[in-house]
């Protein structure tokens, strides 16, 4: 809400509808959008289908990116090709924590009783995927994003959740997401066992320029912009801020938008990209 001042007395009035402005079936650049209208990435098919390649061979793997590379998206494009009726798919976020709260998480996501040592909820975690697979046929995947900020000694017990059975069984594939710290991590001498699980490890990069425009044009699209509500110099400034970072993309273009709408302008111009990324600052 903005306030104006009518006799020394603040009145509220509403800040402009962008998207009614604008002419728009949906709001723009915001995070809600459901895995098949998702931006194409270069090579992204590919990695979805090495990922999924991966988790069918019951195997595990981990994505390796900057932020606002796409990790999410990667991710929850591999989600929606996995079969509900196949896979039990269970996701954490992870801090710095020892071993007995990491697989308390784990275990809580599973649906695992989140009691007793580590050990024993390791042991729990096996059991839980091993009854899984065999009364309802689905196997059990581990999605543990920020593990770059997973201390190394936890980091290295993960490799006995897909040690079961002395290898006899493969059970449980886990998907390990990272920034470059991950990478770091996974190289330190004493994650060589750690390392040897992974059969697959994907490697996000940042969009190129012309890439920044294709996804810009994408996003725009699917909410039904008839004209271009971007113009190229403005395309050009959301680049050369982002440096292609995409989350940072959404952000500055969601706020260029409103700051257009504002000023009732037919579109967005770099200036207007300007001001929306010192509003951001």
């Amino acid at each position: 809400m903005t306030t104006q001042t009518v006799e020394n007395q603040p009145v509220s009035t509403p800040l402009p509808d962008t998207r009614a402005h604008f002419g728009l079936t949906g709001a723009p650049f915001t995070r809600e959008i459901p895995p098949t209208r998702m931006w194409r990435h270069p090579g992204l098919d590919e990695f979805v289908s090495d990922l999924e390649a991966t988790v069918s061979a019951r195997d595990s793997a981990a994505v390796i990116a900057p932020s606002g590379a796409g990790k999410t998206a990667l991710i929850r494009r591999l989600v929606d090709k996995l079969p509900e009726a196949r896979y039990r798919v269970a996701d954490i976020k992870v801090t710095a924590v020892g071993a007995r709260d990491l697989y308390r998480s784990l275990a809580c996501a599973m649906g695992v009783e989140p009691r007793g040592t580590w050990p024993s909820l390791l042991e729990s975690l096996q059991a839980h995927a091993n009854a899984l697979a065999a009364t309802e046929a689905r196997r059990t995947v581990l999605i543990v994003d920020e593990a770059q900020d997973l201390r190394p000694g936890v980091l290295a017990t993960l490799r006995m959740l897909t040690n079961f059975k002395l290898d006899s069984e493969l059970l449980i594939s886990l998907i390990l997401i990272g920034d470059t710290g991950l990478d770091s991590l996974l190289h330190r001498p004493d994650m060589e066992a750690m390392r040897s699980r992974l059969s697959c490890v994907i490697r996000l990069r940042l969009l190129n320029r012309g890439e920044t425009k294709s996804y810009i044009d994408h996003r725009l699209d699917i909410v039904g912009a008839r004209t271009q509500l971007i113009d190229e110099p403005a395309v050009e400034a959301v680049y050369d801020y982002t440096r292609g970072n995409i989350r940072a993309i959404d952000h500055l273009c969601r706020t260029a938008l409103d700051l257009a709408a504002r000023r009732t302008l037919d579109s967005v111009d770099a200036g207007t990209v300007t001001a929306a990324r010192k509003k951001l600052l």
